[in-house]
């Protein structure tokens, strides 16, 4: 009975006509070869306009021609996938359709030994709409199945016996009903927005609470205008910021998709597609520098040169040994300088070296979590960076330090004629050295126990310890400031 019905199935089902990008796989194929292009030579960006004057079909094989992809890393629709699987096994011919470059759609697909034919564009067509149903027809026929994701495969749903949806929005979806014949619906595998906004990391705005330490130590947090000042300013850091990950993300798609944790970022999953995170990184960097505007030209040029650096570092300077922590480290302290800039606040060069020795302890400690994790591979070195597993002592050593000088200037500062200045009991100020030691050298316990997130902001966000050191520290300052004690 069983094979009656296979046979069946065999017999009178009609070709299987399967989509790629954002159907098949959770990216889009063109944007990824583009960005992976133009990670490996930036400048290669100014010759895509003129690309695109020669047509887009022109555009996709010039890129091709350039980019390397790592095929096997690209997201796929794991519930498609095994529906695809069985309807194999049933003996169903199974032909992929796209617009993406025939070339890199059977490098795509080459994996998983699925498909009896691959269509796609050439360099002299572009197979999209009219174009694609015309290439389907000639080599399947009239009588088709069709599975696609977006209001362009419209035309093909109309077209074909059934239609089937793939992570299409509700109003794709509901469009798709009314003119084709929707058998099968792969419903999205969560929320764009939610995906999105994840990827703008937004936990990681802890680190622009520094904007507020001049105007703390300074004892000008009580000034109405100082306080809505460096309230703006932090917005329009953390909206540049986050649009700066969103651009790391993009252009580390391939090194994330083969981390243990970094998979699953939006980005890198497919839960967040690449023209929205684009369009989001874009739209949070413009609304990030219009504030600025709003609050002086120096915040704004010193925004820019934070950008500017961040992408450096993206597409290289954290392929370099030592480079890339030393750059961490500048980064978090033009936090503290943009507080001094937009209050006026004399610069203090303690309060800048103390911030700068302690956030390159804590890039130490990230690069020492990644290669305490990395000790367990095979490799000689980590992917996508310049350090060795035997590395980890140096970095270690080097991070430790940092830490303790850091303590150390705090210490030179508490001792220096300014506090006796901003302080009645200075004194009590020594309190908050063993706060500091304790704070650094717990992180590099948990990194040196493998148990440190890749990124120690995590930890110090999640971690209870750093709230009752941070409470212990605002009240030791008080207590320093205040007669009453």
């Amino acid at each position: 009975m069983v094979k009656a019905t296979a046979y069946r199935s065999i017999s009178v089902a009609p070709p299987l006509v399967v989509d790629l990008d954002g159907t098949l796989i959770q990216t889009d194929l063109l944007h990824e070869s583009a960005l992976r292009l133009i990670k490996q030579r930036f400048w290669i960006i100014i010759l895509f306009p003129f690309w695109l004057l020669r047509g887009r079909a022109y555009l996709k094989g010039k890129i091709v021609e350039g980019a390397h992809l790592d095929y096997g890393s690209l997201p796929v629709h794991e519930e498609l996938l095994a529906w695809l699987v069985s309807e194999k096994r049933l003996g169903r011919r199974l032909v992929l359709a796209t617009a993406s470059d025939r070339r890199l759609a059977e490098l795509t697909v080459e994996r998983l030994d699925l498909f009896d034919a691959v269509l796609g564009s050439d360099g002299k067509r572009n197979l999209k709409g009219r174009q694609k149903l015309d290439a389907i027809i000639h080599a399947c026929g009239r009588e088709f199945d069709y599975a696609g994701n977006s209001r362009a495969d419209q035309l093909l749903w109309e077209a074909s016996r059934q239609a089937i949806v793939v992570n299409a929005g509700k109003a794709v979806e509901a469009a798709a009903r009314r003119s084709a014949n929707v058998t099968r619906v792969f419903k999205p595998s969560g929320s764009q927005l939610r995906a999105a906004v994840r990827s703008l990391r937004l936990y990681q705005w802890v680190k622009n609470l520094l904007i507020f330490v001049p105007a703390f130590t300074s004892h000008k947090l009580t000034d109405a205008n100082t306080l809505a000042t460096l309230s703006c300013t932090v917005l329009a850091f953390g909206l540049c910021a986050s649009g700066a990950y969103v651009v790391n993300d993009l252009f580390d798609l391939e090194e994330d998709r083969r981390h243990r944790a970094k998979r699953h970022r939006p980005l890198a999953s497919g839960q967040c597609s690449i023209q929205i995170a684009l369009a989001l990184a874009a739209l949070c960097i413009a609304l990030g520098l219009g504030i600025a505007a709003l609050i002086g030209s120096g915040l704004i040029g010193l925004l820019t040169v934070y950008i500017c650096l961040t992408v450096c570092y993206s597409l290289y300077l954290k392929k370099l040994l030592l480079v890339d922590v030393l750059t961490l480290a500048v980064l978090y302290t033009m936090r503290v300088i943009a507080g001094h800039v937009v209050t006026g606040i004399s610069f203090s060069v303690w309060l800048s070296s103390c911030v700068f020795f302690l956030f390159l302890s804590l890039a130490f400690s990230k690069r020492a979590a990644e290669l305490v994790a990395f000790s367990s591979t095979n490799l000689e070195f980590v992917p996508g960076r310049g350090y060795a597993g035997v590395d980890l002592g140096i970095i270690t050593t080097a991070g430790i330090a940092s830490g303790l000088i850091s303590s150390l200037v705090l210490a030179l500062y508490i001792n220096s004629d300014a506090v006796r200045l901003l302080y009645h009991r200075p004194a009590i100020l020594w309190a908050a050295l063993p706060l500091l030691l304790y704070y650094i050298l717990r992180i590099w316990v948990i990194a040196g126990r493998g148990k440190l997130d890749a990124d120690p902001i995590i930890y110090t966000v999640k971690s209870r310890s750093t709230y009752y050191v941070a409470a212990m520290v605002l009240i030791v300052v008080i207590a320093a400031t205040t007669t009453y004690f």
